[in-house]
């Protein structure tokens, strides 16, 4: 039997307890013994684990990789293992980059739009001509001529 409870656990992995416990629950760790006083003990093993575990959640991996890498981890050779993790980290920065250009997209676009809503107001009732027409879809939110992803990074 193991000799951390959950709250020793949780203050060595920086996990929550009920995170520890969600991830027993899926699987993730070993059911944890239960001392005399009913108390979850847990051991080095799982500390690490669960560490591990962790690391790949900060990486933003979703459950299902974190899975199959922590079944390869502990039944695999190493190399074999760092090829796994290897295109796991790899599609997941892949799909970061993705998601970071189409922020860039989004953020050009809000900064054109706080622009033109910035420009005085036309005067009368809204229409296509004055600045609320800005979320209709006009052209003049389409990006500028020549406009990169390091130009809007650069402002």
């Amino acid at each position: 039997m193991g000799g951390l409870r959950i709250s020793e656990v949780a203050e060595r992995t920086g996990l929550p307890a009920s995170t520890i416990r969600y991830y027993e629950s899926a699987g993730l760790i070993e059911p944890a013994e239960r001392g005399s006083n009913g108390y979850r003990m847990y051991g080095d093993v799982e500390v690490e684990r669960l560490s591990f575990i962790a690391g790949a959640k900060r990486l933003n991996l979703g459950l299902t990789e974190v899975r199959h890498l922590v079944a390869a981890r502990e039944s695999d050779l190493c190399e074999h293992v760092q090829r796994d993790m290897r295109a796991v980290v790899a599609t997941r920065l892949a799909e970061t980059r993705a998601q970071i250009a189409e922020l860039v997209r989004l953020s050009d676009e809000l900064q054109r739009a706080e622009d033109r809503l910035s420009q005085p107001a036309t005067g009368g009732v809204c229409s296509d001509a004055c600045a609320c027409s800005v979320i209709t879809g006009d052209e003049a939110l389409q990006p500028p001529a020549g406009a990169t992803v390091l130009s809007v990074l650069n402002r």
